[in-house]
């Protein structure tokens, strides 16, 4: 099983803002709270660097592709996409015995 979650209640609702969401096999398990917290955790972290969450992404896409060289711009987003991404896992699964767990975030 493959969940995505999404939720507003986070995020700012603006049309030009990208939706952070939550994937993964265990994404499920999760509480909607516990969601919320890892999308607000996610956010935090690109507003921090006052950076476009879907340019991270597609940074983070290309440096796992591996066929071409990043600019040192892609690097770095590369860098606060992974950030993001850990701040959201563990804003999420804080508590939980078990950190072989498959959830991630993504952007719409």
């Amino acid at each position: 099983m493959y969940a995505t979650i999404e939720t507003q209640a986070a995020q700012s609702t603006q049309a030009s803002q990208p939706t952070i969401c939550i994937e993964g096999q265990d994404a499920w398990i999760a509480p909607q709270e516990n969601i919320s917290e890892g999308i607000s955790a996610a956010s935090a972290i690109f507003a921090s660097h006052n950076v476009d969450p879907l340019d991270c992404e597609m940074a983070n896409k290309k440096m796992i592709r591996g066929k071409e060289l990043l600019t040192k711009e892609e690097a770095l987003l590369s860098l606060i996409w992974e950030e993001a991404e850990y701040a959201a896992f563990h804003a999420i699964t804080v508590g939980w015995l078990s950190r072989d767990i498959d959830i991630h975030i993504s952007v719409r």
